[in-house]
């Protein structure tokens, strides 16, 4: 990715990348009214700058696929502090059209990832548009979320069909069709002098103990839909601004609704891949398929999807 070499235009990009509100989750509960105590709707807030800025820099996808893939990280970066997790959650997403592959996934440690997988010269050859619906570029296909918790046998997975527009559709089908709970997402995503902004609002009805979303109260029934109108309000300039804090953002929709703020969970570009990970797997391989791998020099190169990081063994598999 190219910046400016112009210094007042690099003294902000830093001061932006920097922003202690552009790097983290903001889980959040309300209650109803600020008299309330008892959490009625499950929040989240996000907006990520650095990580999604970093990630997509090491690629050379085209802004359309950019923009999707930063809709995916900050809507996974939410999902990770969704559920009660010591290990890993993944959003995939497979398709049929030029995006092939769309891959994300945060751990509980905020440590985040992501890739994707085109048909560059299909993708070329389609007429230019502002369509950048899943759609238009996934075709059919499916998405599926897996949790994995650190631990023997504790791995689980939902699949959604890619009917909706965007990633947060998706994500709001699986939690219909799964978990049978009211969900809500507000995500945006766009590139602002060179840096790629990604945020999203989550509003969740707490599920009571045996209940469903067809088995509300009517006084949770109002508080859900006041919620909703409210979460809906906000306005492009609120969520993708990197200066407006996002603490600040949440009283302003939701103090009659009596927002609790709980401890952030920041999210960071690091990649889980290793030299020994690697060797790992490509010990596991047999012998002729693995002469079969060898390039020109008689060695194994090893490119992270991830990172871009590049790996070199030999044939005997030391590395150079």
């Amino acid at each position: 990715m190219e910046f400016s070499k112009d210094k007042v235009f690099s003294k902000t990009i830093t001061s932006l990348l920097d922003l202690p509100s552009n790097s983290f989750v903001l889980p959040f509960y309300l209650t109803g009214s600020p008299t309330n105590k008892t959490p009625k709707i499950r929040g989240r807030i996000s907006r990520l700058v650095k990580p999604i800025t970093d990630i997509l820099g090491r690629h050379n996808y085209p802004d359309s696929i950019n923009s999707i893939l930063a809709e995916a990280m900050v809507v996974t970066s939410c999902l990770s502090t969704t559920f009660k997790l010591d290990g890993v959650i993944t959003l995939q997403a497979k398709g049929h059209g030029p995006l092939k592959t769309l891959f994300c996934d945060v751990s509980s440690d905020g440590h985040m990832r992501a890739y994707a997988t085109l048909d560059a010269q299909t993708l070329k050859k389609m007429p230019r548009s502002k369509d950048t619906t899943l759609p238009r570029l996934m075709g059919n296909g499916y998405m599926a979320f897996t949790i994995e918790s650190n631990g023997p046998n504790q791995r689980y997975q939902g699949i959604v069909d890619l009917s909706g527009e965007t990633v947060s559709d998706a994500v709001i089908s699986w939690f219909k069709n799964s978990e049978q709970v009211h969900t809500k997402f507000i995500t945006m995503t766009e590139k602002q002098n060179g840096l790629w902004i990604a945020a999203t609002l989550m509003v969740q009805k707490i599920a009571e103990e045996g209940g469903s979303e067809n088995r509300l109260l009517t006084d949770e029934i109002d508080i859900w839909r006041e919620a909703n109108i409210l979460a809906q309000s906000v306005a492009t300039e609120e969520l993708l601004n990197p200066k407006l804090e996002l603490q600040t953002l949440l009283f302003r929709l939701f103090h009659e609704l009596g927002v609790y703020i709980l401890p952030p969970r920041h999210i960071i570009d690091v990649c889980r891949c290793s030299k020994d990970k690697v060797e790992t797997i490509l010990r596991s391989i047999n012998k002729d398929e693995l002469q079969a791998l060898v390039d020109e020099n008689g060695d194994l190169v090893v490119d992270c999807e991830f990172c871009k990081k590049r790996r070199i063994f030999s044939a005997d598999l030391k590395t150079h």
